[in-house]
């Protein structure tokens, strides 16, 4: 589905405003409904620039190509085309991964890595309080610096919840022990689930700062109700209020099917636009 932003972004290439429809395509984890107000992917896992543009006569559709690289792993439920690879105008403080939850290059102070729910990467990484007990796991030895996004910024939970236990979960962005950040999500829907809290929403404790952010903590309360168990997939900062109008998806599309991406090997991608005169 071409987005309302990429409606207008193609009008602009087609009186010679810019110079491409497309530069990228991402792929993500999110199985949101299309809808033409969006503007981004619900939760993306990578992506990869274009290189290839063809036209199938037969469909009337012009085809993108891109290859996603082979350190990608996951399950695609979703892609987006995209004007561009990255915003220029965003710099370093563009929407990114925080963390993927995940065995290969992370190490947890807690928890056990499931592969049942993942959709990005190999694992998740599942806590499983019992009634009325809480939880907590934590990765160390960061640098994150997220001084340059604003308030308005979204945080991105993507994460599998098993039953109706869970009573809350919190993310810590901590400067050290005494000085962080907290996001909570209260009384999670069941199922595959993408959260997210504004930047502007975090509770502060002590003095953090978040141009130095050390590590990443995750709080799981059960409720009296009986034992829970939640897998946590992703956690990215979703860029949500930086003007640059030559960054747009063009279009999104939700897979009927989703695609399994493993890792050790390039993939190659396609995105099919439909052309109607």
């Amino acid at each position: 589905m071409i987005t309302t932003k990429g409606k207008q972004f193609i009008k602009r290439y087609m009186a010679h405003q810019v110079g491409d429809i497309a530069r990228s395509i991402s792929v993500g984890a999110g199985g949101l409904a299309e809808n033409v107000a969006h503007t981004a992917l619900q939760f993306e896992i990578g992506r990869a620039d274009i290189y290839l543009i063809s036209y199938d006569y037969v469909n009337d559709k012009i085809v993108f190509k891109a290859s996603l690289p082979q350190d990608l792993s996951g399950k695609i439920y979703e892609v987006g085309l995209w004007s561009q690879g990255t915003s220029t105008a965003a710099g370093q403080f563009t929407s990114k991964l925080l963390t993927t939850f995940d065995s290969v290059g992370e190490v947890w102070s807690n928890g056990s890595f499931q592969t049942a729910n993942a959709r990005l990467g190999v694992d998740a990484l599942r806590f499983t309080p019992s009634a009325s007990t809480t939880v907590i796991g934590a990765l160390n030895n960061l640098f994150i610096d997220l001084s340059g996004n604003s308030g308005a910024d979204q945080f991105s939970v993507a994460y599998y919840n098993s039953n109706a236990n869970v009573a809350n979960f919190k993310v810590r962005f901590k400067t050290d022990n005494s000085n962080y950040y907290t996001i909570q999500i209260t009384s999670p829907a069941t199922g595959y689930q993408v959260s997210t809290v504004a930047k502007s929403a975090a509770t502060v404790t002590g003095n953090p700062s978040w141009a130095n952010i050390t590590t990443i903590e995750v709080e799981v309360v059960a409720g009296a109700g009986g034992s829970a168990s939640i897998d946590f997939d992703g956690l990215r900062i979703e860029d949500t209020d930086t003007i640059d109008p030559n960054y747009v998806m063009v279009a999104r599309e939700a897979l009927v099917t989703p695609v399994t991406k493993v890792a050790g090997r390039v993939t190659d991608i396609e995105f099919n636009l439909p052309v109607t005169v």
